[in-house]
């Protein structure tokens, strides 16, 4: 596991294997391509379907922006920003925030017992329904999602600067 030192991260997640359910690692990799002058120097993490390992990211940050697909039952390529606070709060009227075996929530629900959390914000693009099919590729539909995304990390950034 890679080893960060940022007070602000960003972090993707989801399977490259599995669809749609791989948008937050797309969006890292273009953000590792792409020279934003906001980014620089921040760490920008593909953390994979890390799971529990999630909390290990978190120690040191102040901030951590998570991207991942979330079903939330709007259009996919819709893209929303949860406070990790809300997550917390209503974890159970939320919409599924990752879909992983454990969730984002899950994972913070356990970390906040466990260790002091930083503040949290996810970016979750609607991928429209459950990931299934073995397939690198991902929908045109929730590559809309993409640039919108990338410019709400953005601003996230230079809010916290």
């Amino acid at each position: 596991m890679t080893i960060l030192h940022s007070p602000i991260r960003i972090l993707g997640f989801g399977s490259p294997i599995m669809g749609n359910d791989g948008v937050g690692l797309k969006v890292i990799e273009i953000l590792k391509k792409e020279e934003f002058k906001e980014l620089e120097g921040l760490d920008i993490e593909d953390a994979g379907v890390c799971g529990l390992d999630l909390l290990n990211l978190l120690d040191g940050a102040r901030k951590v922006i998570i991207v991942d697909a979330i079903l939330a039952g709007s259009p996919a390529g819709s893209v929303h920003r949860i406070e990790g606070r809300d997550l917390l709060k209503n974890a159970e009227f939320l919409p599924l925030i990752s879909v992983h075996d454990l969730t984002i929530t899950d994972v913070l629900m356990i970390g906040e017992q466990v260790q002091t959390l930083p503040e949290i914000v996810v970016i979750g693009i609607e991928i429209g329904s459950r990931a299934t099919e073995i397939t690198r590729e991902i929908s045109p539909d929730v590559l809309k999602g993409v640039d919108k995304a990338i410019r709400l990390i953005r601003k996230e950034v230079s809010s916290s600067l």
